[in-house]
């Protein structure tokens, strides 16, 4: 009797797992779909839970295109979800694609990214964010990063690259580029903070920070180069007086 019941057991408990392992995603997104928030819009779901993938999924005005991820199921003994993301088209300049390796904590819901890479335009970027002064530019960012930790307001750990190949900026006489901008990337007092390269054509040394509800700052210097249009040139003067080495101030 002590076998059979044994057996039994087994059975029920293998087909719990196998039912848990091959469940499709569209089922739990259905399950969850009273705790989604009613911003969080999902199109299309096919495969399963644990390798799947979403025709895209928008929030407010971003949306991923063609998301698939990879699921480890051993993780989850740790209290962890884990595992690989993927999504957009990295060809087509106009939309939003990345990869990268995520763990979420189940219990204290803490998010972590690392190896990931994400691709988006400076008019995606700039739309997230309150600038100081009204910018119109374009271009291709790439943010590459090596560590990531969930904090508040946006992280607790912060290491990692953000770099434009070229951007073009909107001037009074037309678009004009401004070459390449790139820096590095921590986490200070929880906010997002990017140290500017200063080898850049506009001769920027600056420490930017994205603070609390989006709130984009700014402090350094710059000194244009000289090959940039005048109206550069003039519109610097505006922030102040220069430096002995003709470094306008920035604290925007």
């Amino acid at each position: 009797m002590k076998n059979i019941m044994g057996l039994l057991l087994a059975f029920v408990l293998a087909f719990v797992v196998f039912t848990i392992y091959s469940m499709p995603a569209a089922i739990l997104l259905q399950l969850l779909e009273k705790e989604l928030p009613p911003t969080l819009n999902i199109g299309s779901v096919s495969g399963t839970v644990w390798q799947g993938k979403v025709s895209e999924i928008r929030v407010n005005n971003i949306q991923l295109n063609n998301v698939r991820w990879d699921v480890q199921a051993s993780a989850l003994l740790t209290g962890n979800l884990q595992g690989k993301i993927n999504f957009g088209n990295a060809r087509d300049k106009q939309e939003i694609s990345g990869n990268g390796q995520f763990v979420v904590g189940l219990t204290n819901q803490s998010i972590e990214l690392s190896d990931t890479t994400v691709r988006f335009s400076v008019e995606q970027a700039m739309s997230q964010v309150t600038l100081p002064l009204p910018v119109q530019a374009k271009g291709r960012v790439l943010l590459d990063i090596d560590t990531f930790n969930t904090g508040a307001p946006y992280c607790n750990a912060l290491a990692g690259e953000i770099r434009s190949p070229g951007i073009s900026v909107q001037g009074l006489s037309g678009w004009f580029d401004i070459g390449a901008l790139g820096g590095s990337l921590s986490c200070k007092s929880g906010n997002i903070s990017v140290l500017v390269d200063p080898d850049n054509s506009l001769g920027l040394q600056a420490d930017a920070t994205l603070a609390e509800h989006f709130q984009f700052r700014v402090a350094g210097n710059i000194k244009p180069q000289a090959s940039l249009p005048k109206e550069v040139h003039d519109a610097v003067k505006f922030l102040g007086r220069p430096d002995s080495d003709g470094r306008y101030p920035v604290n925007l």
